[in-house]
């Protein structure tokens, strides 16, 4: 579901680092391809390959947790991504001046790209995926379709998702500065989009034909485990700039 898939793509307060045995109301949400979200009392759990982003709402927290190397990160959107332009900005240093002349060229904005128009249109109702009634819409970039996006609307599932969208909406915005090229997602309409469901379906049109996105096939209340949300005792913690290198290596 989340766009941190590119992230996406990461329990209040400090991690106890041990074994609760509590249960919490929430919800668990799957994909065709078997990603699995889970979501509760404001916190949102991305899991895929043995790796994990919890974002916490209320906390205002990022935990990024390798099962690989058994390591984890945490702190905040901003640490995040201080983390990561620092990244880039090393990458860049050590770059070959021509090579590095031209990637500086590409991450400048494009005052043409910039003026480009993103419209959202209504298209009724969605229908019912995984169980829950859906609103479809359209997102147009200068007349052209871009999207189909279903949102689910039940109230308890966007309940939980309240404390969680100012920090997406910071993912956003720290994304928007590492693009090279201009990016609907990161425009104010889709953004507003965003605020009225869940997104539980979506396929693109970029390359001209139609191409699954987002597809939930599994969306559920759920008794969850609080340890869902606990970093395993045994997991050594890393900066978010060591975690991030070590994706790349």
């Amino acid at each position: 579901m989340i766009r941190f898939k590119i992230l996406t793509y990461f329990a209040v307060g400090v991690f106890l680092l041990g074994v609760v045995a509590t249960v919490e109301a929430g919800w668990m949400m799957q994909e065709k391809e078997g990603d699995q979200t889970l979501i509760s009392k404001g916190r949102l759990k991305s899991s895929a390959d043995n790796i994990s982003w919890i974002l916490d709402g209320p906390g205002n927290k990022v935990y990024f947790i390798d099962g690989h190397e058994k390591t984890y990160a945490i702190g905040t959107v901003e640490d995040y991504c201080g983390a990561t332009t620092a990244l880039v900005e090393q990458t860049m240093k050590n770059l070959p001046a021509e090579q590095r002349k031209l990637l500086e060229q590409m991450m400048k904005k494009d005052n043409k790209e910039a003026r480009r128009t993103v419209s959202v249109i209504a298209a009724g109702d969605g229908g019912n995926i995984a169980g829950l009634k859906t609103v479809k819409y359209k997102v147009e970039v200068d007349g052209e379709l871009y999207e189909e996006i279903w949102l689910a609307t039940d109230s308890d599932l966007l309940n939980e998702f309240k404390s969680l969208k100012p920090m997406l909406r910071k993912f956003s915005t720290c994304a928007s500065t590492f693009g090279t090229e201009f990016t609907p997602e990161n425009s104010s309409e889709y953004l507003q989009l965003m605020e009225r469901g869940v997104e539980v379906k979506s396929i693109a049109y970029t390359d001209g034909g139609p191409e699954p996105v987002t597809d939930v096939v599994k969306l559920e209340k759920k008794d969850l485990p609080e340890s869902e949300f606990l970093v395993p005792r045994d997991y050594r913690q890393v900066t978010f700039g060591e975690m991030l290198k070590s994706q790349m290596d």
